[in-house]
């Protein structure tokens, strides 16, 4: 009986570092939101604009948040059309810059896998993704906020996702950016 006290006791103690372990991870979790940079009417890649943007995101990306830990983008998939290849695009000179590994591995519209891995990191992630499927990820952490909408026309926002006792919240922020046209490159 003595024995079968201390092994309850022993599981209750490893039960308790593990929850609170757990929860002192999301705590530190911070999920950093943007889209891709500046896009042409027509074609997948990135406009002159939208590259000048790019190349400034580590100055600006560092001094809000610092290095991230990690970098999400859609997978890109093969074929005549890779409108991904934008996200990949915007953050390559960070990723360059920091010898950062981009992830690529969820599917753009995989709302819930992207959200469970980026719920099982630590520290500051950085999810470059398309406007429109950034809401339904922010949902998928846990955001109850009404109202989120990411404006066709904004390639200059920060959402930020935060757990604090395991309750997700959301925060916004801008790049301040505002990058020439020109391509002097």
């Amino acid at each position: 009986m003595n024995l079968l006290i201390k092994t309850g006791a022993m599981l209750l103690v490893c039960v308790c570092f593990i929850v609170s372990n757990s929860s002192a991870q999301s705590s530190n979790l911070k999920i950093v939101f943007i889209r891709h940079a500046e896009k042409p009417v027509k074609g997948d890649n990135l406009t002159c604009q939208g590259v000048n943007r790019s190349l400034k995101l580590p100055a600006v990306i560092k001094a809000k948040f610092g290095v991230p830990a990690y970098l999400f983008v859609p997978a890109m998939g093969l074929g005549e059309a890779t409108k991904h290849s934008r996200m990949f695009q915007t953050i390559v000179p960070l990723a360059a810059k920091y010898n950062l590994t981009i992830n690529s591995s969820r599917q753009e519209k995989d709302s819930l896998g992207i959200a469970a891995d980026l719920k099982s990191r630590a520290g500051t992630t950085l999810v470059i993704w398309e406007h429109n499927n950034i809401v339904p990820i922010v949902r998928a952490l846990g955001v109850k906020e009404t109202g989120l909408k990411w404006p066709d026309d904004d390639y200059d926002s920060i959402w930020v996702v935060t757990f604090k006792n395991g309750i997700a919240t959301i925060s916004f922020d801008k790049e301040n950016i505002y990058p020439s046209a020109d391509c002097s490159f």
